[in-house]
């Protein structure tokens, strides 16, 4: 995992000094483990080091 992939989260249950509603960001890893916790409210943010897909459209630009 590249560092800063996290994707934020709403809160369904009290975690710790979060209450429910409160959106954190959580490692794109560990987001398994908030299930049952929290929602997932983004798609993960890539980094600059993902490569970007190659597709029909882009090949026929060339």
């Amino acid at each position: 995992m590249a560092d800063g992939d996290t994707v934020k989260m709403k809160l369904t249950f009290w975690r710790g000094d979060k209450k429910p509603g409160d959106v954190i960001d959580v490692p794109v890893d560990e987001v398994h483990r908030w299930k049952g916790f929290a929602t997932q409210v983004d798609e993960p943010k890539p980094t600059s080091k993902t490569v970007p897909a190659v597709t029909a459209e882009t090949l026929k630009a060339k």
